[in-house]
């Protein structure tokens, strides 16, 4: 009897240790998660505060500046505007989204939104932020007509140059944003796999 109690406390007390031991583990994976997530919505806000400053900028460009008065510069400007506003809508949508999987008590359920979530991004990095550059960019290059109207011949290929060599400095800079990005996401869907499992 006393042996069968002995076996029965050291059950206990195993038992116990492992599930304070996996609570620890559960506290410190929903720290890291909650720790990316927040550095994802800093990336998110980042990104819509600094084309709403470039829309702010161009938008005051075509209206006081250089008002553009040919059909093929007003679709230009038009492109360029709509694109970033266009862009800064999806911003908004990915905030909402990633505030939804939080949302869900079912844990299974927040991997799963985790995982379309994660999808859904990468759908934008890839598909709809090039088309988005490349209409902002014959938008650019519909304007170049007129300006070269006003403007000199090498000031319009200086500005042309320079709008290429700009894009690229900032491709460069998006691009280890968004992978960083993406390898926050990942790492979030892999943390909240651990937790279900």
């Amino acid at each position: 009897m006393s042996s069968d109690f002995k076996e029965l406390q050291s059950k206990w007390e195993n038992n116990k240790n492992s599930l304070a031991t996996s609570t620890t583990n559960f506290d410190g994976l929903y720290a890291k998660i909650k720790r990316k997530e927040k550095e994802n919505y800093f990336f998110y806000y980042g990104t819509i505060i600094i084309l709403s400053i470039t829309l702010i900028v161009i938008s005051l460009f075509f209206y006081y500046v250089a008002p553009v008065k040919e059909m093929l510069s007003r679709i230009g400007a038009g492109l360029m505007v709509i694109g970033l506003i266009f862009r800064i809508f999806i911003e908004i949508i990915s905030i909402y989204k990633a505030k939804q999987i939080n949302k869900l008590d079912n844990t299974l359920k927040t991997v799963e939104n985790s995982i379309n979530f994660h999808q859904f991004r990468k759908t934008i990095h890839q598909v709809i932020a090039p088309i988005i550059i490349a209409l902002y960019t014959i938008g650019f290059y519909m304007i170049t007509p007129e300006f070269s109207l006003y403007m000199k011949f090498w000031n319009i290929v200086l500005m042309d140059i320079s709008y290429i060599i700009i894009g690229i400095i900032l491709f460069v800079l998006i691009r280890k944003g968004v992978k960083k990005e993406m390898e926050k996401l990942t790492d979030i869907m892999k943390l909240k796999k651990e937790i279900t499992e």
